[in-house]
């Protein structure tokens, strides 16, 4: 039963600890210019379109144009129970897209429109490893459509907004064994919702400018099925098609932004904090199903999510009117640094990166090329407050990130 729990639990909320590049279940890989650079100077560099995301008072800086890219995620992990002498090697990858495209009213107004993603996970588990009655598969994807715009106040001051209708889907799977039988659960949840980002921007001089930004949380109402398979005999009445639910909150940000050129040369950094412990001191989950009835068709669990910072730090070198190179590294604080609480979904823990990357570009167009590594330390998840739970240790965690995107300028 507390399988079963754990899976819907764990929808919303959970991610594993490369998925992101930052604390939780955040991602930032809607910039591959930024990617090369481990997302310093996030909104006010002025390479790429995706201030409207970031820091959309940053739209200042760019023509009218449009862009799209990818960034593929690679997670290693070496997976060893605590209990036994098995071990398990987590290896997959995941694809990130991100469109964005702008147009310029005047000198003073533009407009914006981004489609990307700001929060999500996946982890794959082989059906049959020692932890299947935990998670089998976890994924949520959210999107965000963002209309934004930006207003040139003064030569030095740049305001933006931009309102956001988010859209989140939610799949995951775990085995059951239970009085010598086996079943599996399946959760397919979706849902709408709205939020907002504000941004502004302060340029003392041509080469030198700050931003700073807010992302508003958002509380999501999601509902879909929970589907329960597999039983026979006494047990089969626990199969069928039931109802979930779930109210997912997601954090509010404040994002902090440098950017300096002199010469050939750019420097940036940014300071990121992110309000986890108002939006995930706890989870609740609702299904229809029988074998939630005990719990009156409701679960809650509680993780006590602590506040996380991301700093970052890069160097932009232009070579020339055609090539830029990018280097860049980051620390990114975890909301959770207690192995009693860390679970299979999310053994998450700080992780350092470095990356680097290039632009080519030519008259209208920019070709972006990023790649990043990731290391985090060791972790264990041991779920203390669920005695059915696996205990597991984590070693060897890493992450490949290569992304590759497509600007044109009108």
């Amino acid at each position: 039963m507390k399988q079963i729990t754990r899976a819907g639990i764990a929808l919303m909320a959970l991610s594993l600890v490369f998925q992101a590049k930052a604390g939780g279940y955040q991602l930032n890989d809607y910039s591959v210019t930024g990617l090369g650079r481990s997302y310093a100077g996030q909104g006010i560099v002025g390479d790429d379109y995706s201030a409207i995301a970031f820091n959309p008072a940053g739209m200042a800086l760019m023509e009218s144009g449009v862009q799209t890219g990818l960034s593929l995620i690679n997670l290693r992990a070496d997976v060893d129970a605590l209990k036994t002498d098995d071990h398990k090697k987590m290896d997959f990858w995941a694809p990130i897209p991100e469109f964005f495209g702008q147009y310029n009213v005047n000198d003073k107004l533009s407009l914006g429109l981004g489609i990307y993603a700001p929060f999500g996970l996946k982890t794959v588990y082989d059906s049959g490893w020692f932890g299947e009655d935990t998670a089998i598969l976890s994924k949520l994807d959210i999107i965000d459509i963002n209309v934004a715009a930006s207003y040139r106040l003064t030569p030095q001051w740049t305001v933006g907004a931009g309102v956001i209708a988010r859209y989140i889907y939610g799949h995951m799977t775990n085995a059951i064994h239970k009085y010598g039988d086996a079943g599996t659960s399946d959760f397919e949840l979706d849902g709408w919702t709205k939020t907002a980002i504000l941004g502004i921007m302060y340029e003392p001089t041509e080469n030198t400018r700050f931003g700073l930004s807010y992302r508003l949380r958002s509380t999501q109402q999601v509902k879909g099925d929970h589907k329960i398979e597999g039983f026979s005999g006494m047990l089969a009445g626990q199969n069928g098609v039931f109802t979930g639910r779930a109210s997912p909150a997601l954090p509010e940000t404040i994002t902090f932004s440098a950017y300096h050129q002199y010469k050939q040369v750019g420097f940036s950094g940014t300071a990121r904090w992110t309000h986890w412990s108002q939006s995930f001191p706890e989870f609740v989950m609702t299904s229809d199903a029988p074998i939630m009835r005990p719990y009156n068709g409701a679960k809650v669990s509680k993780y006590n999510y602590d506040n996380s910072w991301t700093i970052t730090a890069g160097i932009d070198w232009y070579y020339n009117q055609n090539w830029t190179f990018r280097f860049g590294t980051g620390y990114d604080e975890s909301p959770t640094h207690n192995d009693s609480t860390r679970t299979i979904r999310i053994p998450d823990n700080d992780r350092f990166w470095i990356s680097c990357g290039f632009s080519y570009i030519q008259k209208g167009w920019q070709l972006d090329v990023g790649y990043a590594h990731m290391l985090a330390r060791t972790s264990k998840a041991l779920e203390e407050s669920d005695p059915d739970s696996v205990p597991v240790k984590y070693k060897n965690m890493q992450s490949h990130i290569l992304g590759i995107q497509y600007q044109y300028r009108f």
